[in-house]
């Protein structure tokens, strides 16, 4: 009984200590965060205000193509950067089990035996044996709740951990679709020209005919091979970026280069889809870049309550209970059984700072937190509106760009025509030609800028529609 009022009394002398202390510490600061001026709608919406969600995880289906989803379904099984983050997911997660273990009590088996003779002799009775059995029961009152605190920052890392693996994935779907785009682009632009070359190199014949019978100057063949040798330097630029297209198709799908160019699919095959973008308050649960920030907030403020909840003693409770003899025979009888309780008070009086600066960095720690936070909601927002904005302008853009295609093939019959009877010189040809060779090149151009746009928007508003 002694023993125990003396166990209860250094526990109560412990509290005392740490509530006077109290005084002394600092308080918690106000709340550092501020509040976001978001707007109620986006300045361009270009759909119903409606909330129709698609899943994030098959948000690439909108566009419209089965080989984008099988690629997609390829990069999400065997990518190495998913591999890489399911291991750091992993990692966090042994963490938080490492740093929940001192909310429970520890528990130690202590074991030993000893065989001794004493000095100067040799009788068999001079020879000592002393065995112990030990079961030692160990805890820390976390009465100020740092330990709480470090488990709650290691589950706020988990989670962030768990958000990187959803950021990852995001991240690469998108990638991968705007990969896809621009070799479908590629192969829509390596068409054109194409047929581009096969109209300068029958107007060559025609115009090396025509030089032949004196209808024509010979300048006027020469300008014309330089038309043609023009678009052959194209060519082979497009056939360039056409390949390197490819290889960066199968580096994120994970697919063999072989099967990447077995690709026949059109560009005018993808779907560019309605979006109702919704409300902007809605990104602040869709996207994981935005919740993932909010993780490391919660992180970086329980990482300030542990290091003020440092600046108090900590109180450690041990119990033990085991057997000892002298003799092993004799080990487990009731007069060799001990026992003992104990309880210790450890506090940092004077350690040049190293404490109190501890809590500093933490709170320096937390502003830095919140200011990534708050960016990342506002770099959302520019997003969003970026990419609306895009879609509504190149829209407009490539309906133009329609309207002179035709235009333009029209002015080349009438040009060619009219050279042909005399009307027009060759330069006018030339001039119809090139035009018209822009245009066609830049209309799959625009396409995928509106494609990418498309997909833009899906990754900024967390691949929902």
């Amino acid at each position: 009984m002694p023993m125990t009022r003396s166990f209860f009394s250094t526990i109560a002398a412990a509290l005392l200590l740490g509530g006077s202390i109290t005084g002394c510490a600092p308080q918690p600061s106000a709340p550092l965060t501020a509040p976001l001026d978001l707007p109620n709608q986006w300045r361009r919406d270009l759909g119903t205000t409606e909330d129709r969600a698609m899943q994030p995880d098959s948000w690439w289906q909108a566009l419209g193509s089965p080989t984008l989803n099988r690629l997609q379904e390829s990069a999400r099984a065997h990518h190495p950067d998913i591999q890489a983050v399911t291991a750091r997911l992993a990692q966090a997660q042994a963490r938080l089990n490492m740093a929940a273990s001192p909310l429970w009590p520890a528990l130690e088996l202590d074991a030993s035996h000893q065989r001794a003779q004493r000095s100067g002799t040799t009788s068999k009775g001079s020879i000592v044996q002393t065995s112990q059995v030990a079961l030692r029961a160990s805890y820390e009152l976390d009465y100020r709740g740092r330990n709480q605190a470090l488990t709650d920052k290691a589950s706020s890392e988990l989670e962030s951990s768990r958000l990187e693996q959803e950021i990852v994935t995001w991240s690469l779907t998108s990638e991968l679709a705007s990969a896809y785009v621009r070799l479908l682009t590629l192969k829509a632009r390596r068409t054109t020209l194409q047929h581009s070359r096969m109209t300068a190199d029958r107007i060559l014949e025609i115009t090396t005919h025509k030089v032949s019978v004196g209808h024509l100057s010979p300048l006027d063949e020469i300008r014309q091979k330089n038309n043609v040798t023009a678009i052959a330097a194209q060519q082979a630029n497009l056939e360039m970026l056409h390949d390197q297209a490819e290889h960066a198709l199968a580096l994120l799908s994970t697919q063999p280069l072989t099967r990447i160019q077995e690709i026949t699919d059109a560009l005018d095959q993808l779907h560019i889809p309605a979006i109702a973008p919704g409300v902007p308050a809605t990104l602040l649960t869709r996207r994981p870049d935005i919740r993932q920030a909010e993780a490391d907030l919660a992180a970086a403020r329980a990482d300030l309550r542990a290091a003020r909840a440092a600046l108090f003693p900590t109180i450690q409770l041990t119990a033990q209970r085991g057997y000892a003899s002298s003799d092993l025979s004799t080990l487990l009888s009731p007069t060799a059984l001990f026992w003992n309780l104990s309880s210790s008070l450890v506090a940092s009086l004077f350690d040049h700072g190293k404490t109190q600066g501890a809590t500093e960095l933490a709170e320096a720690k937390q502003q830095a937190a919140v200011a990534a936070y708050q960016k990342t909601i506002r770099a959302a927002l520019k997003d969003v509106e970026d990419n609306l904005s895009a879609l509504h302008w190149l829209a407009d853009q490539e309906r133009a760009q329609q309207t002179s295609l035709a235009t333009a093939r029209e002015s080349l019959r009438l040009v060619e025509a009219r050279h042909q009877a005399g009307a027009n010189d060759f330069i006018s040809v030339l001039e119809a030609q090139r035009t018209l060779l822009q245009i066609q090149d830049e209309l799959p151009q625009l396409r995928q800028a509106r494609l990418n746009a498309a997909i833009g928007l899906f990754k900024a508003l967390g691949g929902q529609i």
